[in-house]
């Protein structure tokens, strides 16, 4: 099977690379701008075409496309580009429906990896859990069939459990990621690195996932423990502060109510 990429971020790249990895020609790299698709080639392989005309995508020979842009940019994309006849087109996103590639194709659906990419940080694709949806069985199935060379962790979700699971992939990165990013500045002013809370943020994390985040909650708000709240919210800088107190008095309702 060859496919062909639509994009050169961070999800197209390790996509991309994932596929070659798992013996999968990748024929050709799209993208708006011919130095990232350039440089995304470049990793692929010498056959890998690289191309800013959108409007070559029907005759680049791909068996598959997958279009993996920012959520906000799908819908113009995929009015700039070409009728793909039957080809199966996929997308990325894990909040907009499959039905914006109906334009693109007969045949469109959706892999979608719940995971954070950075171009440059490696990440073990093999672990990483793959959603899949087609517009019919025989376009599901090729889903499942590319995101089975990337992944044994391949589900099927439609729009409303996706939109879930991308909630739940902020609450559980994106916000956490954002704190850490709160507690370098704090660690920094006292003079100490981010890395004096690295074991205990891995201790947390593991023990989270070895009995649940319920039954590992500990701290101030976890003993209800007012003082302690309250003076070390006075110590943080607005609007931490008041981020520091909804999620103790949360905390508190959870298990002391």
């Amino acid at each position: 099977m060859k496919i062909a990429i639509v994009g050169s971020g961070n999800v197209a790249t390790h996509l991309a690379c994932g596929l070659v990895e798992a013996g999968v020609e990748v024929c050709a790299v799209f993208s708006r701008d011919l130095s990232h698709a350039s440089r995304l080639a470049d990793r692929l392989g010498e056959g890998t075409g690289r191309y800013d005309d959108f409007s070559r995508l029907d005759s680049c020979g791909a068996d598959a496309v997958i279009v993996s842009v920012a959520d906000n940019a799908l819908a113009t994309l995929a009015a700039s580009l070409p009728h793909m006849g039957d080809v199966p087109v996929f997308h990325t996103s894990g909040t907009v429906g499959m039905e914006v590639l109906a334009g693109v194709s007969s045949r469109y659906g959706i892999i979608y990896p719940l995971q954070t990419f950075s171009r440059e940080v490696a990440v073990d694709i093999s672990a990483v859990p793959f959603f899949t949806e087609g517009c019919d069985e025989a376009t599901l199935a090729v889903a499942d069939s590319i995101a089975r060379r990337l992944s044994a962790k391949v589900s099927h979700a439609d729009a409303s459990r996706r939109r879930v699971l991308h909630v739940a992939g902020v609450l559980s990165c994106n916000f956490p990621n954002f704190l850490w990013e709160c507690v370098e500045e704090l660690l920094a002013k006292a003079g100490y690195p981010l890395d004096v809370v690295e074991p205990l943020v891995r201790a947390t994390v593991d023990k989270a996932f070895a009995v649940g985040p319920h039954a590992s909650q500990t701290g101030p708000a976890r003993r209800g423990d007012v003082e302690v709240i309250e003076r070390h919210a006075a110590s943080l800088d607005a609007p931490l502060d008041s981020v520091y107190r909804t999620l103790s008095e949360m905390i508190m309702k959870k298990h002391l109510q």
